[in-house]
């Protein structure tokens, strides 16, 4: 089955500055009405998760908030990453973009951190 991936703009080409992974059980998170959160597994498998982060060029943060925004549809479509170890891989990010502006004028520069998911069902 063909999972839908955003598009990744070419100026955010390359791999994450940073990557920081851990494997988790796969399991399904779901809030109950009382406010409670029941867990349950889904699968048998496991699924990886990942902290990242990058440092972009002030003039990319546009295309970086549009590949988010747009592309990712706020997280909805997985997107094709480059792992640390060079393959291209389907995540998904978990939640919104943490972004640091790190630079002033005249060179603005800002770190994208976030938190990806790549689930046994992704190719």
């Amino acid at each position: 089955m063909a999972v839908q991936v955003a598009a990744r703009p070419v100026s955010l080409s390359g791999c994450f500055q940073s990557w920081s992974e851990k494997q988790v059980a796969n399991s399904i998170r779901t809030d109950m009405e009382n406010g409670t959160v029941k867990v349950r597994r889904r699968t048998t498998g496991i699924f990886r998760q990942a902290d990242v982060s990058v440092t972009l060029k002030g003039d990319q943060y546009q295309d970086f908030v549009n590949w988010w925004n747009v592309n990712c549809q706020q997280g909805a479509l997985p997107t094709k990453v480059i792992t640390p170890y060079g393959a291209e891989e389907v995540w998904r990010i978990v939640e919104p973009p943490s972004i640091e502006w790190i630079q002033g004028k005249p060179n603005p520069a800002f770190r994208a951190s976030m938190k990806l998911e790549r689930l046994p069902e992704f190719p």
